[in-house]
């Protein structure tokens, strides 16, 4: 005969082995988040930015609001009027794979449904914990008893889920006086008529010169503790909050206007982010600040609209930014006026993919895949014979790269390194050759970088270091090893490190130390690294997955 305190024993063994396999953390370590990848063990030392303008779903807890999007889980801080890391792939999290989402009545926390799983996120203590379940959620409603557990349904059952992950399958579902649900956009519907009769007087910002948009209500939430006080996720407008008793809307950008970084510019304070060109409702150019707390975004006009432009380059100078795209050369001002110019092939540009571009005050210098153009600024004012171009070189030659060190402006072409000494750009210049024996710089020339008394020129072979003003043979750098990095697309270097990025990954070397580090891909990076900016504090790179902005450590490199 069987002991029934042995069986017990055996009984709540197996609920320990249980909850040690259903509940195991996303990612981390104990239920932390840490570093979503090798070697970073704090969430500040690496976080991936994503776009966060189409809201598929909104949860509000008491402190906290959250909005799910295909690029993760953004999270805003109510109290403090900030915004936290958001989830994304690096805490384990699938693309668009976010199914249902609700906000935990009883402590500050969230609990969203994945197939064949449910999570519980706590941004205070950074905890996330995974309880798997038969199926794909489809429902998350919390016990109005003492315990808060969350009633979830999925798969035609319903499951209890307690606090600290333990499941039991429901015989029956729960019932409905016995529930906290939580409020959807049909019930902000039904309490508030004007969000379905007019919403989009409540929700447009519009200017004379963009179009007239309708963007549609895909999700809404409002506050536990104050009704009034509503959270709504559009289809392209990002998220917004919403007074519906004052008619009062505020709109709360996060993240990257359109998926995927195709070109970075650095800013004063932040950095400038241009897209990929990857099919969405929206495209332009997207700001964040360094600390991730302010965006803006900018799309463009009636006239010039930059819905599906792939960036080759961005750069900025003064209040003007300069995009080299797959349909031409574009122009924003970044000041109030916001006003946009293109150039294309009807224009007179050599050809409309352009790849580099070098502004000065007057206007830009503009690489092709057929050649090199002046264009000037004055795009108000055209000359209807010259349409605002200038100078013409290198007809018919792939300019990869424009780097101006001094007055003297560096190209990196199809046909290797060349200078052109006080370009004129009216008259052009005179093409010269570095003085070198290395036969690299005759091959393709792939990326530029200048600092102090440096200038690095990145081949498919190698990267050089150069002295711009001559006098001391081109050296190779060996740490800076190509085949590190796949096929290279960027060199940056500062007055601490140097970088050679490219598809399979990012190899780093300190000026001061000589130390090495490499990021890889996918385990540091989660994707082909297409544009890479430093500034003193941030080393961020460009990648089709989106924005990822690291840490820098007293010798320039990342931890």
């Amino acid at each position: 005969m069987l002991d029934i305190s042995f069986l017990r024993s055996l009984v709540r063994a197996a609920i320990a082995i249980g909850c040690l396999t259903a509940c195991a953390p996303v990612s981390g370590t104990g239920g932390g988040l840490g570093g979503g990848s090798a070697g970073f063990s704090r969430r500040d030392e690496r976080q991936r930015i994503g776009s966060f303008s189409t809201v598929q779903a909104v949860a509000v807890s008491r402190r906290f609001v959250y909005a799910a999007s295909g690029g993760g889980i953004a999270v805003y801080d109510r109290v403090m009027e900030a915004w936290l890391p958001p989830l994304t792939r690096d805490q384990g999290l699938i693309d668009q794979q976010i199914t249902v989402i609700a906000g935990d009545p009883v402590e500050e926390a969230v609990w969203f449904g994945v197939p064949g799983a449910v999570v519980s996120y706590r941004p205070q203590t950074e905890q996330l914990q995974r309880t798997i379940v038969t199926g794909v959620p489809e429902y998350i409603a919390f016990d109005r008893g003492g315990t808060g557990d969350a009633f979830v349904r999925s798969a035609g059952q319903w499951t209890r889920i307690s606090r600290i992950g333990l499941s039991a399958p429901l015989a029956q579902p729960p019932v409905p006086a016995s529930v906290i649900a939580p409020s959807t956009l049909n019930d902000l519907y039904t309490r508030f008529p004007t969000l379905r009769t007019q919403p989009q007087l409540l929700l447009r910002e519009q200017a004379a010169n963009r179009p007239l948009r309708q963007f549609a209500l895909l999700s809404g939430a409002a506050s536990p503790e104050r009704v009034s006080d509503v959270w709504l996720g559009t289809d392209g407008d990002g998220l917004y909050r919403l007074d519906p008793t004052l008619l009062q809307a505020q709109a709360l950008r996060f993240g990257l206007l359109e998926p995927g970084v195709g070109a970075l510019a650095l800013a004063a304070d932040g950095v400038w982010v241009a897209g990929l060109g990857v099919p969405s409702s929206r495209g332009g150019l997207t700001f964040a600040t360094s600390d991730l707390q302010q965006w803006r975004w900018l799309e463009g006009t009636i006239s010039t609209p930059l819905t599906g432009l792939r960036a080759y380059t961005l750069a900025t100078r003064a209040e003007r930014a300069w995009m080299g795209t797959d349909r031409g050369l574009v122009r924003l001002r970044l000041d109030g006026e916001n006003d946009v110019a293109a150039w294309t092939t009807l224009d007179g540009l050599p050809d409309d993919r352009v790849l580099a571009v070098a502004p000065r005050d007057e206007g830009a210098w503009v690489g092709t895949r057929r050649g090199l153009q002046f264009v000037s600024d004055s795009a108000r004012v055209r000359s209807t014979r010259t349409r605002g171009l200038g100078a013409r070189l290198l007809d018919n030659t792939p300019v990869y790269a424009l780097l101006f060190t001094g007055d003297t402006l560096w190209a990196g072409t199809e046909s290797g390194l060349l200078a052109i000494p006080r370009p004129d750009a009216v008259a052009g210049g005179t093409l010269a050759r570095p003085r070198a024996q290395d036969p690299a710089l005759r091959r393709p020339v792939r990326s530029l970088a200048w600092s102090d008394t440096v200038l690095l020129a990145a081949t498919d072979d190698a990267v050089l270091r150069l002295a711009p003003r001559g006098g001391v043979e081109p050296v190779r750098i060996p740490a800076l090893d190509v085949l590190q990095v796949g096929q290279v697309t960027r060199v940056a270097i500062d007055n601490r490190a140097m970088w050679l990025a490219g598809t399979t990954g990012v190899v780093m070397l300190s000026r001061q130390t000589g130390a090495l580090r490499v990021l890889r891909v996918p385990a540091d990076v989660p994707g082909p690294v297409l544009d890479l900016v430093a500034s003193r504090d941030w080393l961020w790179l460009g990648t089709p997955q989106g924005l990822v902005r690291y840490r820098r450590t007293g010798d320039g490199l990342v931890p």
